[in-house]
């Protein structure tokens, strides 16, 4: 969830306690995104003291859709596929748990319930190399909006430093020009930060995820 606390007669900690108490109801993790411009300025020692947990802080970039910064988007041509239903989500299920990610199936199932009830607010695409998939995005598209959200993205550690990750952001980015998006944006780790800004993508704020697992 995105934090959007501060404001007069917010009882913060109240706030904090109805997500962790029906997380443990309902059984599931809760990712609480603190950005940098949000209040109160103790919320993340709040959040900590609720039980969850930081992980990596990430930059929040911007870039304008254009002829022109497409173009800085040239990549090793790769076989990248749109991902259309459940089982094409089994891909993306291997690439996660290569790389060592816990809850590849709850998400799976997440991910195949959005591509069944709302296809246009989501796209999900696979790289492959010799018929083995290798990397994955996602792009979320907000209705009403001119955003574009690239999230997902990971390779598996056998197929790191060939380009995979700049060439499913070329794909991405190109589905988001063709569907009329002004902009994409995208929470960025330190290791593809400096990927993305050395072709166009400009720091808006610094994010951090907290992350809640539910009691057992």
């Amino acid at each position: 969830m995105h934090s959007q606390l501060g404001e007069a007669g917010t009882d913060t900690d109240a706030v904090i306690r109805d997500e962790t108490t029906r997380a443990d109801a309902h059984g599931y993790a809760l990712e609480w995104k603190l950005y940098g411009h949000d209040e109160p300025a103790d919320l993340a020692d709040r959040l900590l003291a609720a039980g969850f947990r930081p992980d990596a802080a990430e930059t929040v970039l911007a870039l304008p859709l254009t002829d022109a910064s497409a173009s800085a988007f040239t990549a090793p041509a790769y076989d990248i596929r749109r991902v259309h239903d459940a089982d094409g989500l089994d891909a993306v299920v291997e690439i996660s748990r290569e790389i060592g990610r816990t809850g590849a199936e709850e998400e799976k199932h997440r991910l195949a319930a959005v591509l069944r009830e709302t296809p246009r607010e989501m796209s999900v695409h696979v790289a492959y190399v010799d018929g083995e998939p290798v990397a994955c995005g996602r792009t979320h598209f907000a209705p009403g909006s001119g955003l574009s959200e690239l999230a997902g993205g990971r390779t598996k550690t056998t197929h790191r430093r060939r380009g995979l990750f700049t060439a499913l952001v070329a794909a991405r980015l190109h589905e988001a020009l063709a569907r009329g998006r002004t902009h994409l944006v995208v929470d960025a780790l330190p290791t593809s930060e400096p990927i993305l800004r050395k072709r166009g993508f400009h720091a808006l704020t610094r994010t951090r995820p907290y992350l809640y697992e539910p009691a057992r």
